[in-house]
């Protein structure tokens, strides 16, 4: 009897180390599972916001050589009134110009009366990085004139609908530490039972851990769906896209002689069964703008639809550089089919006006 209460004993203390055991071991599959699933997760939202920021830069680095161009040929005094009336100012975005180093103007006359203590480039370059927002500058051609823009990057990530798929990567992170919590927490409620339950607890633990298999299974499963889907930012309910406002603030600024012939390239992308995904989009951007010549400005106007705004650009140039577009479009399409419409806006006409006629009839399926 003695022996065999012994025997009991010692399984019973044989019992609880293992189950120790499993519970440290528990402990350590989620810590880990957890901290990976954050870095991974960490580093495609790092990932996406530097897409973001590199496309948009892109686009702001063409506005600013317009700017430029703009402004090659005319007096100093002029060329702060073109930035002060007619390069977009807000809270998030506004223009400037350099001359050596000094600011000569800066958003309003109160930023500009501000830095005048600023007498070097290095001086700036260290308050523009401490702004935290997206530099684009360009050079006066012929002159040492530095113009350029500044947009504020949180305001340019909020825009993109970067932070609708955050939320979505947050939450997928936290329901899939609260899975694993919710079973290590009952996982470790059955550490408890001694004697005559041990062996109805080995068979509760079993039928558990096949539980906790198939709870891995739909979590991994539901990762795995999360990780393959797309976070478009034209899946933002509202009236325009940051692009369009872009294309409207340049337009509303294009009735300048020096910027015709202006002629509008409308493009649109067949993708077929095939859903745009981020990058795909991102790709085709870049396709487009990799086209195009140094005044011409790309934006997207919705999913699979583009303009190219071609100042300096008649019809029968941006007839030429359709061609060639076209002619590269097949290697790099695979599949996807690319239609374009050109209009040219004749020197009567209001660039802004034309533009909007065109692309609300473009838009319409019926009229490609």
């Amino acid at each position: 009897m003695d022996r065999s209460t012994d025997k009991n004993t010692e399984k019973r203390k044989e019992n609880k180390k293992t189950y120790r055991g499993r519970l440290v071991a528990a402990f350590v599959v989620v810590l880990v599972t957890t901290l990976l699933e954050i870095i991974y997760y960490g580093y495609h939202i790092m990932d996406n916001r530097d897409n973001v920021v590199h496309s948009f830069k892109n686009e702001q680095d063409s506005t600013a050589q317009i700017i430029a161009d703009g402004l090659a040929g005319k007096s100093e005094d002029a060329m702060i009134h073109f930035i002060r009336h007619s390069v977009p100012v807000s809270g998030t975005t506004w223009g400037f110009i350099l001359k050596d180093g000094r600011v000569l103007y800066m958003k309003d006359d109160d930023t500009t009366k501000n830095l005048e203590n600023i007498s070097s480039k290095a001086e700036f370059e260290l308050y523009m990085e401490d702004l935290g927002g997206i530099v684009s500058e360009a050079s006066v051609s012929g002159t040492e004139y530095v113009c350029g823009v500044f947009t504020d990057k949180d305001y340019v990530l909020e825009e993109y609908g970067t932070s609708n798929m955050e939320f979505y990567i947050v939450t997928a992170v936290i329901a899939t530490i609260l899975v694993f919590g919710c079973i290590l927490i009952e996982f470790a409620g059955r550490i408890g039972h001694e004697g005559r339950k041990v062996i109805a607890l080995q068979s509760d633990l079993t039928e558990r851990n096949e539980k906790f298999d198939e709870y891995e299974r739909l979590t991994d499963q539901y990762e795995e769906e999360l990780r393959n889907r797309d976070f478009d930012k034209t899946e933002i309910k509202r009236e325009g896209y940051y692009d369009l406002e872009i294309v409207d603030t340049l337009l509303s600024k294009s009735s300048d002689t020096e910027l015709f012939p202006i002629t509008f390239m409308f493009i649109r992308v067949r993708m077929g069964d095939r859903y745009f995904s981020r990058d795909a989009i991102f790709r085709i951007m870049d396709f487009i703008k990799g086209s195009m010549g140094k005044n011409h400005v790309t934006a997207e106007l919705s999913k699979g639809y583009f303009v190219v705004i071609m100042y300096k650009t008649d019809l029968a140039a941006a007839e030429k550089t359709r061609e060639e577009m076209l002619s590269k479009w097949e290697a790099f399409s695979k599949g996807a089919e690319l239609e374009t419409v050109l209009r040219e806006v004749v020197s009567t006409e209001n660039p802004r006006n034309t533009f909007y006629h065109e692309k609300d009839r473009l838009l319409d399926l019926a009229n490609w």
